[in-house]
């Protein structure tokens, strides 16, 4: 059991932010974005940046969308609890080890398109980490996306090929979008 909740928790931990890309242009339509919208959009990203400035990164868990987190707890033979709790254990275990120095999401650059079929809007942000860990700085890059589910907004990092396609499994809307991978840099 220990075992099974260790991998989801690794999988979710390494598409919640806490992974590494400069988001590249979709091949998908552009959409735009309602006024209410781009601001619950901000909102949300604001909570995200203050549990990441109180150092809650386990917290950060809660932004990604249920029904992946149900997609790969099922995947597992698990419950979202188990899935859930698990993937803050490891989190916090990754991120006792780690400093960061910068955190930004790039708002401001990001774009937004729908989905193949027409129905889902989503936004696509690069999220960009300094971070320094056994006396190394490590610059981390990635493109994540952001949608609406049931009235309130979630992120994740589908760079992560596993990531992308749990992502399609619970939202089968993604078919055919394409995700670009995410960059790690040593810092000297």
């Amino acid at each position: 059991m220990f075992t099974r909740l260790a991998m989801i928790a690794v999988v979710l931990a390494l598409g919640s932010g806490v992974a590494a890309a400069p988001a590249l242009a979709q091949d998908a339509p552009k959409a735009t974005l309602s006024a209410a919208d781009r601001a619950g959009l901000e909102a949300r990203i604001d909570q995200m940046n203050a549990m990441v400035e109180a150092g809650q990164y386990s917290a950060m868990i809660e932004f990604l969308p249920p029904k992946v987190l149900h997609t790969i707890a099922e995947t597992f033979g698990a419950t979202a609890d188990e899935a859930r709790e698990a993937s803050r254990l490891v989190v916090d275990e990754v991120m006792s080890q780690v400093t960061i120095i910068d955190y930004h999401i790039d708002l401001a650059g990001a774009e937004t398109f729908v989905t193949p079929d027409g129905s889902r809007p989503y936004v696509v942000f690069d999220l960009s980490m300094l971070m320094e860990t056994q006396g190394i700085q490590i610059k981390a890059v990635s493109p994540n996306i952001a949608f609406m589910d049931e009235g309130v907004w979630y992120l994740m990092d589908p760079s992560d090929p596993a990531q992308a396609e749990f992502l399609r499994k619970a939202y089968p809307e993604f078919e055919g979008v394409t995700f670009e991978p995410g960059t790690m840099e040593v810092i000297e």
